[in-house]
Order: structure tokens, then C-alpha cells, then sequence
């Protein structure tokens, strides 16, 4: 018995400062973002989804509640644990701001001086999800509705790869209303594949 997590990331959004907003309020998707969003929820129109999940910022509010409206009677349900990267030293400021070292906001000085959060423990947070997840909706398929980098730390994690931000901000990294899938075997095994949108 199978059971699949569609972990897709939100559409484009509505930034003219250009500046990060990382977990600001604010930011909904721009128009660019409800196109791609409803292209998402078209790709997923087919699939017999049981529930989707969110992260409670209005950017992936909206992308998740744009793909329930090609389905009948789903929920919304929101959940912190999905939330984008904590960066408060980093939020409001225009991204032509930021030096280059300063986009690893992972690093122990920045956390231990802004108070961020460390790679890991945005994998711990995304793993307890999922793994709730897939286990309160075993045999049954599923939408995630989340933000690049833990999307991408949860991609890393399943491939089996080192939590550095190298693996994470990559040629690979997945973009605005895309994602990855991940297949729970009956056995607890877990493949990884991207959301083929085409």
C-alpha cells in the first residue's frame, strides 16, 4: 500500500522591494504565482487527494487554496512546522543588501547572533511532519504545501545526502509551485522524485 506526499513549494511572490521576507506578513503571490499555482493544481487535478497541508504564511495559504479548487471537499490544514526558514537578522532587508557570506544564514555564528535556525532543525521539523503525516494517511495520497529550503533539506535528507547548504541552494533547487514527491512503501522505504509538471 502506497502512500505519496506531493511537498510543493509556493508561486511567485508579489515582492517590489525586493527584499527578503522570509516568515514577514504579507507577501501574497503576485500574478505570475496564481498562474503557476493554478498550473500545479491542474497537474494534481488527476490524483485522489485526501488533504492538503500548509504552511500558514499568506504566500502558500493562497497557492494551497488555489489547488483545492480542483478538488472536491478537501480541507485546509495549517501547520508551523511547514513554516519558511526563521531569519529575523535578515528579514525586510533588499536582497542587493546582503553580502554574499551572509546568504548562509546557517552558520553558527549568524544563528547563535540572530537567533535563526540551524539546518537540522529545520529537518527535524519537516520530519516529524511527514512522518506523522504519512503514517495518519497511510494508503493515501496527499498535497504539502511549503517553501524552497525546507523542501530542498527534506530532498537532500531522503537522498542521502549532508545537510550543508551546498546540497541545499543548488542547480537542483526547486522552484516557485514545484516540488518533489515522495512514495512510502508499506515497508516504510521512501522514494524521492520531482513533480513532473509538463
Amino acid at each position: 500500500m502506497k502512500t505519496t506526499i506531493y511537498l510543493v513549494r509556493h508561486g511567485a511572490v508579489e515582492n517590489p522591494g525586493e527584499v527578503i521576507y522570509g516568515r514577514m506578513p504579507g507577501f501574497p503571490l503576485s500574478s505570475e504565482g496564481r498562474e503557476q499555482a493554478h498550473r500545479l493544481g491542474r497537474r494534481l487535478s488527476d490524483k485522489k487527494i485526501s488533504a492538503i497541508y500548509a504552511s500558514p504564511l499568506a504566500r502558500t495559504r493562497e497557492t494551497a487554496g488555489i489547488i483545492s479548487s480542483f478538488h472536491k471537499n478537501i480541507a485546509i490544514h495549517f501547520d508551523e512546522r511547514l513554516l519558511e526558514v526563521h531569519s529575523p537578522g535578515l528579514e525586510g532587508k533588499p536582497f542587493a543588501d546582503i553580502a554574499r557570506d551572509s546568504w548562509n544564514f546557517y552558520k553558527p555564528r549568524y544563528v547563535r547572533q540572530f537567533g535563526g535556525e540551524r539546518l537540522i532543525d529545520i529537518w527535524m521539523r519537516m520530519r516529524e511532519f511527514i512522518s506523522e503525516s504519512a503514517l495518519k494517511h497511510r494508503g493515501q495520497e496527499i498535497v504539502v504545501v511549503s517553501h524552497g529550503d525546507p523542501i530542498m533539506i527534506v530532498q537532500a535528507k531522503h537522498r542521502g545526502r549532508r545537510l550543508v547548504l551546498g546540497e541545499i541552494r543548488g542547480p537542483e533547487y526547486v522552484g516557485t509551485a514545484q516540488g518533489i514527491q515522495l512514495d512510502f512503501s508499506e515497508f516504510g522505504a521512501v522514494e524521492v522524485s520531482k513533480i513532473d509538471l509538463q
